[in-house]
């Protein structure tokens, strides 16, 4: 609903359309489908800790001495597949998420809600999840002496555009946001250009009339 009219938002707005489209309903319903997905999110979060504790008990002397004392001889696919019927890719995907760092998860959910308070839908899965640890990994450390004698750690990041100027204005039950990085490219979430004039003319209002009282003063 992001590329309406303003005729069309009004059109919208009107209380007998909104009853009529059961909107209310419908938001209520969506809300539900994406706490839905979170929580789903959370659940296989805490699956991969008990996939990866299995594993690595598996791969333990006790285990392993186990295993050869019944005669079980598993490859780790065979593991993950005979264990808890999980294919090789989805069974890696599980004890990779597993050893990421607490930090990086939370990092990675609480962008999962910055995009969706700006009107995007984020990849709150195991693939988003460890796409983004993966980038975080081409920052490469490099380890020295300051002068003091003490381990000087240069962080070298993947270069990547810089947002410049941003904006949020909010939208009924959403957020508008506008960016624009260093290379001039703005990026309109959550409403049109329509919106974003809205947005200029009530900031520029309200400066002015800041600025008027601050001169009467």
């Amino acid at each position: 609903m992001s590329n309406l009219l303003t005729i069309e938002r009004a059109f919208l707005s009107l209380p007998q359309v909104k009853q009529g489209l059961k909107l209310a309903e419908f938001k209520t319903l969506q809300r539900n489908v994406e706490n839905a997905q979170k929580k789903k999110f959370d659940s296989t979060l805490d699956l991969s800790k008990v996939v990866l504790a299995s594993f690595e008990w598996f791969k333990s002397t006790e285990g392993q001495s186990l295993c050869n004392e019944e005669g079980i001889s598993w490859t780790a696919e065979d593991f993950g597949n005979k264990v808890f019927g999980f294919q090789k890719s989805y069974f890696y995907k599980l004890t990779r998420a597993g050893k990421l760092a607490t930090e990086v998860v939370e990092d990675f959910k609480r962008k999962c809600t910055e995009l969706e308070s700006e009107g995007e839908t984020p990849n709150r899965s195991l693939e988003g999840l460890l796409k983004y640890a993966k980038e975080l990994e081409t920052a490469t450390e490099t380890s020295g002496q300051g002068e003091d004698g003490k381990e000087v750690v240069e962080t070298q990041v993947e270069t990547r555009t810089q947002v410049v100027f941003s904006l949020t204005y909010k939208i009924e039950d959403r957020n508008l946001s506008l960016k624009i990085d260093n290379e001039g490219r703005i990026k309109i979430t959550g409403g049109t250009i329509n919106h974003v004039n809205d947005a200029i003319e009530f900031l520029y209002d309200l400066v002015n009339s800041q600025s008027a009282q601050n001169n009467e003063l």
